[in-house]
């Protein structure tokens, strides 16, 4: 019995782990529009933000108004497909330009893109 067991494990094993990188190439990206309100947002505020999302080729400031504070951020091709996922790189990208409080995400929206996707 153990050398069966030995024997089917080792038909198995080289199958499973050629299987797995193929899955992984097929990712699925998203293009994401967030709708933020950033309390107290001034101009220097929006100049670091901008200065953050433009180091990243795939990401635009689409819209701002500093008087009401409303931002709306794109982003294209990104590895996310979850909302959660989407506030986390957010939030990573305020924080970079030095806006951690008062933000407030109206809406998000994801959009997948990739294998089987239209």
């Amino acid at each position: 019995m153990n050398l069966f067991l030995a024997f089917i494990t080792a038909l198995v094993l080289p199958f499973q782990s050629t299987a797995a990188p193929a899955l992984s190439k097929a990712t699925v990206t998203s293009d994401v529009s967030v709708v933020l309100h950033i309390k107290d947002l001034d101009d220097a505020a929006l100049a670091r933000l901008a200065k953050q999302i433009g180091r990243d080729k795939n990401a635009n400031i689409e819209y701002s108004c500093v008087a009401s504070g409303v931002v709306v951020l794109r982003f294209a091709e990104a590895p996310v497909n979850e909302r959660a996922d989407v506030i986390t790189m957010v939030r990573r990208q305020l924080t970079a330009a030095g806006i951690e409080q008062g933000v407030e995400f109206l809406h998000v929206h994801i959009e997948a893109k990739g294998p089987g996707k239209c």
